[in-house]
């Protein structure tokens, strides 16, 4: 490190988001309900950047479409028009936990593959989407590459499937 002093920065609970949000809905003039910015929060990946950046086209949506409220409803509606789901999972992490899933039979695979299957660059998916699928419990990082875990194949629908015996069992 640089300057000598190493620091981690962790991720917001939905609850700290909250307060967050209300604060940035006030800047923008918009009024929201807690139970609106709890939704937002629970959405932004624990990222404060991302929480303002949806809390501005939900705001949007309100204007447009509802009564100029953020509310629960107001949120998760303005929410599925950008295809987040609950657990904060847009698009691209969708077709990520697809291609290891369905192309490579839940890995082990090689981030190259993944990001050529996908058609997005290496460097995002490493900074960007698989910090917080790993975080979340949908994929793994293995010296051999990313493997879906159980959550990935429920959230996709499926059933996982049985370990095979093929995983390399602990030392002690």
């Amino acid at each position: 490190s640089r300057f000598g002093i190493t620091n981690r920065l962790d991720y917001y609970s939905p609850e700290e988001l909250v307060i967050i949000i209300k604060r940035s809905a006030g800047l923008l003039g918009i009024p929201i309900e807690d139970p609106g910015a709890l939704e937002i929060g629970s959405r932004s990946r624990g990222t404060p950047r991302i929480a303002n950046g949806l809390l501005r086209w939900v705001r949007d949506y309100a204007q447009v479409r509802a009564d100029n409220v953020i509310t629960h409803e107001v949120a998760r509606a303005a929410l599925a028009m950008l295809d987040i789901d609950e657990d904060g999972l847009d698009e691209m992490d969708k077709r990520i936990l697809e291609a290891v899933v369905f192309k490579y039979n839940g890995g082990p695979v090689g981030l190259n593959s993944i990001a050529v299957a996908v058609g997005e660059d290496e460097a995002t998916i490493n900074e960007v989407y698989e910090p917080y699928l790993i975080l979340k419990g949908y994929l793994k990082r293995t010296p051999r590459g990313r493997s879906a875990m159980p959550l990935a194949y429920r959230k996709l629908g499926l059933t996982p499937p049985a370990a095979d015996g093929g995983e390399q069992l602990p030392l002690f």
